[in-house]
């Protein structure tokens, strides 16, 4: 009978150890968790991000492949410690959209709103690809989609919140690819999410700074200037990628560009600015695959992003 006993409280002692081992374990895990631990912007994950949206195939608005996408991009920002909102919209009618909007404040009682932007829908027709049979398909959307999409989610695993003292929100805009193609106006998501402010997403009201982040993975990409950006803003972007030693990369000169998120945001009093390609040959193509992609781009944009918040814009 002693020998049972013993035998039982033994057994309690070793599930007791166990479970103080997985406690403990747990919390060294908390320790870990990336929204703690200030890791840097990685270049290298952002491109698998970028893997893991083609995996999906073309994510043209209202198919399965950008519901089965952006359901996968909710999560993994919720796992990353981010407050999720999802607004869905309909165009004509028909088709079912939807943004995503992650947010994040520091402890600093009303912080301004620093707003990044993207999109994570794919072009419906590669309409400039040079195989006319080729141009009713739809695009892949390496570059044009995906990299501002997986730069935004790299900055959701390392940026440092509380250095920034901005409320900080990513918004993965849907039905942005389309415009010019029949039946598609431009900056649709976008342009519904601005109208919809502040109901929609308190938190990101009356933003005092956007960046529209697109087009900004391809291999030996250089980023020019926005010249219908906020002249102040270009500048504190760009000097901070010359602190880094990226002037290579982000020449002080400016360029006209295409549509993009932040053009409706430019008549809200927000400064504006994009970091996004001027020249890339293959958005509107099947062309746009990942072997075009760099994981030194993708890094350099991310690094210069992350550093310009952290340091407090």
């Amino acid at each position: 009978m002693q020998r049972i006993r013993a035998y039982i409280i033994e057994l309690i002692l070793i599930g007791a150890l166990l479970a103080a081992v997985g406690f403990f374990g747990y919390l060294g895990y908390g320790l870990l968790r990336p929204d703690v631990v200030n890791e840097p912007f990685s270049g290298a994950r952002a491109l698998t991000n970028v893997s893991n949206q083609l995996d999906f195939g073309p994510r043209v608005t209202g198919t399965e492949a950008s519901l089965r996408m952006g359901d996968w991009l909710v999560e993994q920002l919720r796992l990353l410690g981010w407050d999720v909102v999802i607004q869905p919209f309909t165009i004509n009618e028909q088709v079912q959209g939807r943004n995503i909007v992650a947010v994040r404040s520091p402890s600093q009682p009303g912080a301004p709103v620093a707003l990044l932007a993207t999109h994570y829908d794919t072009r419906l027709a590669a309409d400039a690809d040079p195989d006319p049979a080729q141009q009713q398909l739809p695009t892949p959307g390496a570059n044009a989609g995906a990299s501002g999409t997986a730069i935004l989610l790299e900055l959701a695993r390392t940026l440092d919140i509380e250095a920034t003292g901005y409320t900080v929100c990513l918004a993965f805009f849907d039905a942005e690819a389309n415009v010019g193609l029949p039946g598609w106006d431009a900056n649709i998501g976008s342009r519904l999410f601005v109208e919809s402010l502040p109901g929609s997403v308190p938190r990101c009201a009356a933003p005092r700074f956007v960046v529209g982040v697109d087009l900004a993975g391809a291999q030996e990409q250089r980023f020019f200037q926005n010249e219908a950006g906020n002249p102040t803003l270009n500048a504190t972007l760009w000097q901070v990628a010359d602190n880094l030693e990226l002037g290579a990369r982000f020449p002080d000169q400016s360029r006209p560009m295409p549509l993009s998120a932040t053009t409706v945001f430019s008549a809200t009093g927000s400064a504006t600015a994009d970091v996004m390609s001027t020249d890339y040959p293959y958005g509107a193509t099947l062309a746009d695959t990942l072997d075009k992609l760099s994981a030194d781009t993708l890094g350099a944009a991310g690094l210069v992003l992350e550093t310009w918040l952290e340091g407090g814009p």
